[in-house]
């Protein structure tokens, strides 16, 4: 991914910020569609694994940059964690929703979707018992 063409962080309205689980789910497609829109899925569902370090010899310095959708960044570029930044600055007060922010994107994602996702299973399956 090249730095002089590297997607910003998308910031999204405050009404559309993390809050809690009542609006858990207008973040959670706002986040997903501005991610899926710079095609950087894979940092979400984790299929872009962190890379290794490489010696200089392995790795030359004319490599030290990849393609803005490539899967297999660079270190440096894997660790810029623009996607981590899309879905923590987004969130209204990371540290009150227990978010690691130190975590990968993929971890971050899964710790909000277990979160907040079980609780709609809870509310589906308290509005079917009184039915």
């Amino acid at each position: 991914m090249l730095f002089g063409n590297s997607p910003n962080i998308p910031r999204l309205p405050d009404k559309r910020q993390l809050v809690g689980e009542d609006n858990w789910r207008p973040y959670k497609h706002e986040i997903l569609f501005a991610v899926q829109s710079k095609g950087l899925m894979g940092y979400i569902d984790g299929t872009i694994p962190r890379p290794g370090t490489y010696p200089g010899q392995i790795y030359p310095p004319a490599q030290l940059q990849t393609p803005l959708f490539s899967l297999t960044p660079c270190l440096e570029e894997w660790e810029a964690r623009l996607v981590a930044g899309a879905i923590v600055s987004n969130i209204t007060d990371p540290v009150g929703l227990g978010v690691d922010e130190t975590k990968r994107a993929s971890d971050i994602w899964q710790a909000l979707i277990k979160r907040f996702e079980k609780r709609d299973e809870q509310r589906i399956h308290l509005a079917d018992t009184n039915l």
